[in-house]
């Protein structure tokens, strides 16, 4: 049993009372005057547990205390029912209902000191869905749709997933040292189905992301490729803005597509000798999630999503770059590509067994600095205001999927035999070679795990070692 203080385990409640019994003749005997009263407290002394469909006694949370208290959840707009929601002294509660596939935090404090009070985690195991998920099977249908993808429950890891995850347990992102963890969720456009946007890694000391990872499959291109205008940029609600890079307007602030500041600045540009500007480049595409003005779209222009890349007056980084985009997502403009995964059809490697992408950034030093549009007009170094902003030696794009694209198989159930990997490399300012996308591609093409070896972590840890110390570029169309 844990210290009085802090948080107690599972006490009969024969042993409370006789334990009752003491305090009350330590008190006395040590000749206090009977009129100390203990702070008023609640404590919760279930574990946090799974919510049972089928016994409703499973359900039922056992606290002590010395005074009245309720019961609250988190997040506030949970459609989470107590039975009953408030009490006094030692009692009991039931979770009678609480929304499929999610996880809450069940709090209890003292109506007198909110301050005082604890919590657990309780989770609720999704909605069984309508095909296997989250790898979909394939229905005999040409172009089979996943079904709903439910929240991570029961401790299933997705496959696209780095190793550092951490999973976030409410409505904002989990904190952990210098990294914020968060799982944007949305809709399809047309058969409105709930699927996962993208999860991230986002550095919070040098306001850029480390990591963006998501799945591609045909049910996100229900909206074409289409993008919100005028481009929707704000900051991620899931994250406390004092973490993320300033590249949107504030309220009342510009009135132009280029104006309320909502760039980096230029100056380690000019340092360096360089013209143009860093521009905002989506590592989860905006084309990837298209439908103007959905949700599913709008997400993608969140600060965690983006990326600072060197402009075309600064570098070839875009131009390489699209490369890459072109050859999982496809592009309209196919016809400056000279590989077969982008013939302006659909991209050979979006399959119905979905396609797994990661995207990011790579800091090799923290020397490259720029200030972000927080206090635009002032000295930055002295405003206060402008963050700084550290800028990527390195950005990269890896990718796994089935190599028959239709086994109907989870990630996690597959063969080395079954699977296929690769990665790609950028640096900052590359310069074009001048002679094809496919040698382009070819130059900066690596096996997944050296871009783990860079990182320090594994990337698809479901997956066995043989499939990422290798690739084939031809499985990939280039």
């Amino acid at each position: 049993m844990k210290g009085w203080s802090g948080s107690v385990g599972i006490l009969p409640l024969g042993l409370r009372g006789l334990l009752a019994g003491l305090l009350v003749l330590c008190a006395a005997a040590c000749g206090g005057d009977g009129k100390e009263e203990e702070p008023p407290y609640v404590r919760i002394v279930s574990e946090g547990f799974v919510f049972d469909e089928n016994d409703p006694e499973a359900n039922r949370v056992e606290v002590i205390s010395n005074t009245q208290w309720r019961v609250t959840a988190t997040p506030a707009d949970a459609a989470v029912v107590f039975e009953p929601a408030s009490g006094a002294g030692d009692g009991s509660f039931r979770i009678a209902d609480m929304p499929q596939g999610k996880a809450i935090r069940v709090n209890v404090q003292p109506l007198s000191n909110a301050s005082r009070g604890e919590s657990i985690v309780v989770t609720r195991a999704p909605k069984e869905p309508d095909a296997p998920d989250p790898d979909p099977a394939p229905d005999p249908a040409p172009d089979p749709a996943p079904g709903p993808e439910p929240d991570p429950v029961g401790g299933y890891r997705f496959p696209e997933l780095p190793s550092n995850w951490t999973e976030p347990t409410g409505s904002m992102a989990t904190i952990k040292g210098d990294y914020a963890f968060f799982t944007h969720w949305s809709q399809s456009v047309e058969s409105k189905k709930r699927v996962r946007n993208y999860s991230y890694c986002y550095d919070t000391r040098r306001h850029n992301p480390v990591w963006v990872a998501y799945p591609l499959h045909p049910v996100y291109r229900e909206g074409g490729t289409g993008r919100t205008d005028p481009d929707p940029w704000a900051p991620d609600p899931a994250l406390d803005e004092k973490y993320q890079s300033k590249i949107y307007k504030s309220a009342n602030e510009g009135g132009g597509s280029y104006e309320g500041f909502q760039f980096w600045g230029t100056a380690l540009l000019e340092s360096m000798g360089k013209e143009g500007y860093w521009s905002k480049g989506h590592l989860c595409m905006s084309s990837e999630r298209g439908g103007k003005d959905a949700p599913i779209n709008i997400q993608t222009f969140y600060p965690t999503n983006i990326a600072p890349q060197s402009s075309n007056k600064a570098s070839d980084f875009a131009t390489v770059w699209s490369y890459v985009e072109s050859l999982f997502s496809g592009t309209n403009n196919y016809k400056k590509t000279d590989f077969t995964a982008d013939d302006g059809s659909q991209n050979i490697n979006i399959v119905s067994d979905t396609l797994y992408l990661v995207a990011g950034c790579y800091y090799a030093h923290d020397n490259w600095a720029d200030y972000d549009a927080s206090n635009y007009n002032e000295t930055p170094p002295t405003s206060g205001l402008s963050k700084k902003c550290i800028m990527p030696t390195h950005q990269f794009k890896i990718a796994l999927r089935t190599k028959k694209g239709n086994t109907g198989k989870k990630i996690s159930e597959c063969s080395a035999d079954e699977l296929q990997a690769i990665a790609f490399w950028i640096e900052a300012f590359p310069t074009l070679s001048g002679t094809s996308a496919t040698a382009e591609l070819r130059k900066i093409v690596k096996p997944v795990s050296f871009v783990e070896q860079q990182l320090g972590f594994e990337f698809f840890p479901d997956v066995p070692a043989s499939v990422k110390e290798s690739f084939n570029a031809a499985d990939w169309g280039f």
